[in-house]
């Protein structure tokens, strides 16, 4: 043995050849809990014999289609899940997820292992189906639970025979579900600690009713990608106590109305426009109330300090009231808006107009650039003083987009002042390398 190998041999052996082994298995045991599934975890039984049932002990079950081959997946998900379930050996469960489709045959087995889960003190509860004709029917024992903390559902039907009781649960989202309005009361009467809500692709609530669930910060709506086609949807929300709110939708048989939105902090709104080429009165139809919903939406969220504005909705804030818009925006500290052409312009100029506090302007362009930059803009004149970064950066994209600009004027009453602007902005980026920076007298 040659003097290399043996220096190596001896640096083995003084630090080990398996440091993890020498780990306590509760240690292993979170290690193995941060993998992304249990198909993963299980694979870990063939590193030793001391590793082989480890895996079970886990207080994770996350299975998706996806772990199995596509062409066997019918036939083998459902020996692997009562395997798994069979196998597992931890008493209690802080995660359940799983996520399979076009397997209906399956719903009679998901029952007894939803029961396992129930039965293990489960916090967070995964149900995600898809691709079948007929949703997952909930069954009645899950309606009563004091330790679910999370409930994630997709195709789902929510068909309760009593009051709902989720003592525990924070956070639920449903994905694909039709509730009406008797649903989704139940369902806020029997949460008393829910902080956040997600209603995704879901119809038939007319009114979601906030006003007493003084917990509940957080709200998403999202109709983007509508999947009840030909179905007419009209939602009222009255969140008071909601400070974080998201909506989005691109359908024309969409209709919302905020009201007393008053703790909002953060706010979303994208929606689009998206009428029937063969409807002769879709243009109509259009100017008759769509408008006058994007207006009303807009002015109740501009209380907030953070605004984020897409599509449409950017357009609408021309057509608020200065005085209205003024009174509205006095928090507004952050905003970010989509500009689709010169008309939107408008309404960006006037929330920078009636918004004293705002930091941040972040403004996404998706059209050409005026044509007054790109062939007429030759003066640019400044006045008083430029502190905030929304007047830098909107300085900064007149300098990159003015093509044909001759000078950029900086004026104050202290002239040193106006010099040392003029000498700044020389060395920033411009379209017109011809252009002068003067800081007259």
């Amino acid at each position: 043995m040659n003097s290399n190998k043996k220096k190596a041999n001896r640096r083995l052996k003084s630090v080990g050849e398996d440091r993890i082994s020498e780990l306590p298995d509760a240690i292993i045991i979170h290690i193995l809990s941060l993998l992304p599934s249990t198909k993963l975890c299980a694979k870990t039984c063939v590193l030793s014999k001391r590793w082989q049932h480890l895996w079970t002990y886990v207080p994770n079950i996350t299975l998706s289609q996806y772990d199995f081959p596509y062409n066997e997946r019918k036939n083998i998900i459902k020996r692997v899940v009562n395997e798994t379930l069979a196998f597992h050996s931890s008493s209690k469960l802080n995660n359940f997820s799983i996520k399979i489709s076009d397997l209906q045959e399956l719903y009679p087995s998901i029952e007894s292992w939803l029961q396992l889960a129930v039965g293990r003190a489960v916090e967070s509860l995964t149900l995600e189906f898809s691709g079948s004709s007929t949703c997952y029917l909930l069954p009645q024992f899950l309606y009563s639970n004091s330790n679910i903390r999370s409930l994630t559902t997709k195709f789902c039907k929510f068909v309760p025979d009593e009051r709902i009781s989720w003592s525990a649960l924070k956070e639920l989202s449903i994905r694909q579900s039709t509730l009406t309005d008797e649903d989704i009361q139940n369902i806020l009467y029997g949460t008393p600690l829910l902080e956040d809500l997600q209603l995704n692709y879901c119809h038939g609530i007319k009114l979601l009713d906030l006003s007493l669930k003084p917990k509940l910060k957080n709200l998403v709506i999202n109709v983007k990608e509508f999947y009840f086609e030909g179905c007419e949807f009209e939602l009222k929300i009255v969140g008071p106590y909601v400070e974080t709110l998201k909506l989005y939708w691109t359908r024309d048989n969409l209709r919302c109305k905020l009201m007393n939105m008053s703790s909002l902090v953060k706010a979303t709104l994208d929606i689009e426009f998206t009428d029937d080429e063969d409807d002769e009165d879709g243009e109509d139809y259009y100017q008759e109330w769509f408008p006058n919903m994007l207006k009303e939406l807009v002015e109740n969220v501009l209380s907030a300090e953070q605004l984020q504005l897409a599509n449409f909705c950017t357009l609408a804030l021309s057509t608020l009231r200065m005085d209205v818009m003024a009174s509205l925006s006095s928090n507004l500290k952050s905003l970010n808006v989509d500009c689709h052409g010169e008309e939107y312009l408008c309404g960006i100029e006037r929330v920078l107009q009636c918004s004293p506090k705002l930091e941040k302007l972040d403004i996404f362009f998706d059209y050409e650039i005026p044509s007054c930059l790109d062939s007429h803009l030759k003066t640019i004149e400044v006045s008083g003083l430029i502190r905030t970064r929304v007047v830098v950066e909107f300085l900064q994209f007149l300098l990159k987009n003015s093509r044909v600009l001759d000078k950029m004027i900086f004026r104050h009453y202290n002239n040193n002042y106006g010099l040392k602007l003029a000498e700044k902005w020389s060395s920033f980026p411009r379209s017109s390398q011809q252009a002068a920076f003067l800081a007259p007298k």
